[in-house]
């Protein structure tokens, strides 16, 4: 009984540095979601690139965007100026990659100051370079209305 005791609670203990561990990841990668909506709020189409790695793949409704500096410059350009980034799910893949799910919410003004707004859905997958994490790939998508949501299921 007593072995059996010893085995729980070393797998207890071993369950509590991967907990520590998530939080840590999470709250790394929630550091890079900081900077992006920092970047987005100043309008700063550059900085929000400088979040991605080099060979970076952006999608969107669109498809394929060749220029992340060029799309952000165009939403700025639209009106769009705020945002707020909600991270749903982290899943690490390996010890430098992670795969991450969530919604946005971009909202702004049009050039005659009619209130716009964007809901989104996201998934990234972020890789660790230099012993920093970068957005390797971002789709993001218009959020459907929920009549849509439910019909899916």
């Amino acid at each position: 009984m007593r072995r059996f005791e010893a085995v729980c609670f070393s797998l207890l203990l071993s369950v509590i540095p991967a907990t520590a561990s998530d939080q840590n990841l999470k709250d790394e990668l929630g550091k890079v979601a900081s900077s992006y909506e920092q970047h987005f709020n100043k309008q700063d189409a550059a900085g929000i690139t400088s979040l991605f790695t080099k060979d970076y793949l952006r999608v969107t409704q669109n498809g394929i965007e060749p220029d992340n500096t060029k799309y952000y410059e165009g939403a700025f350009k639209n009106g769009m100026n705020h945002l707020e980034i909600k991270t749903s799910d982290v899943q690490e893949l390996s010890e430098n990659m992670v795969m991450q799910t969530g919604e946005a919410r971009v909202t702004g003004k049009s050039e005659k100051g009619d209130p716009l707004e964007a809901n989104v859905i996201w998934s990234s997958v972020n890789v660790r370079e230099n012993g920093q994490w970068k957005i390797r790939m971002l789709t993001s998508v218009p959020k459907p209305p929920p009549q849509a949501q439910q019909a899916a299921k």
